[in-house]
């Protein structure tokens, strides 16, 4: 551990992983609560293709925020535009931005490899250590924390909306800026998380936790801690597999994910009894 502390892309590592749990954790259970799993999928592939267009319009590959940003934030408020105006499901709908971003960025991608090795952009795609810089951490602590103050303040209200939505019209909550609200924390969460999880794989990380920690939690709260807890074991452990095996950290923090996923399943609370007994 000492030997690996005298490496500043290490420690650059390390720093951003002890920054993604608390923000991704946290996003993760409201991510599972308003059912918007799919939703950080075709964020990711959004994603792909905000960066493709991004080196395509002149942006540095060393820092492709303008067209990941950009881009993600577009789609992501059209979605909810047209989830609002829409009888179609929204699952539906995530899918078919889903299959248009994706098969924008396929088109883009092979433009943009005419000017760029593909294996430059495999970091955003995958992953890296060696590419997170002192800026990427900074402006990862900077949206972090804002993005953690919002949900702070409404944390309750996205909670409401979620599970009683005819509850939280009663009480006044304005639906729609909430939806909104989300998308454009979850969005700006995905963006600032790129580099080190990767838009193929970042889906992992902003469900997974919240997934395997409603088998352990006796409360919303708890379900908080617990994925909190779980993204920061998953980003570390993932850290230090990736330093020891020549894997890319964002498939290494997904693998570990798999593995906690497994593991509070097997030795969490389940309900008694099952379908087959409620039947009868």
């Amino acid at each position: 551990m000492s030997e690996l502390l005298a490496y500043p892309w290490f420690v650059r590592g390390l720093i951003a992983a002890l920054l993604l749990a608390p923000l991704l954790g946290t996003l993760s259970h409201v991510v599972v609560a308003r059912r918007l799993a799919f939703l950080s999928t075709a964020l990711g592939q959004a994603a792909l293709t905000g960066l493709t267009l991004g080196l395509a319009l002149g942006e540095p590959i060393d820092s492709p925020y303008g067209g990941i940003g950009g881009f993600c934030l577009l789609c992501a408020l059209a979605l909810v535009w047209v989830k609002r105006r829409s009888t179609l499901p929204g699952d539906t709908l995530i899918g078919v931005f889903a299959a248009f971003t994706l098969g924008l960025g396929i088109c883009l991608l092979v433009a943009v490899t005419q000017r760029f090795n593909i294996h430059q952009i495999e970091a955003v795609m995958f992953g890296s250590l060696l590419t997170v810089t002192t800026r990427d951490l900074v402006l990862l602590a900077a949206l972090g924390v804002a993005a953690l103050l919002v949900l702070a303040r409404r944390y309750n209200e996205l909670v409401l909306d979620s599970v009683a939505p005819p509850l939280a019209r009663a009480e006044g909550i304005p639906a729609a800026r909430l939806d909104y609200l989300f998308v454009v924390l979850l969005t700006a969460a995905i963006v600032v998380s790129l580099k080190i999880v990767g838009a193929l794989l970042i889906e992992a990380l902003v469900v997974i936790p919240a997934a395997a920690a409603r088998p352990l939690a006796r409360s919303l709260r708890g379900q908080v801690g617990w994925s909190v807890a779980i993204a920061l074991l998953a980003t570390l452990g993932g850290l230090f597999v990736s330093v020891r095996f020549p894997v890319p950290i964002g498939g290494a923090i997904v693998l570990v994910l798999a593995l906690l996923f497994g593991v509070a399943f097997a030795v969490g609370r389940r309900p008694r009894g099952g379908a087959g007994e409620s039947s009868r």
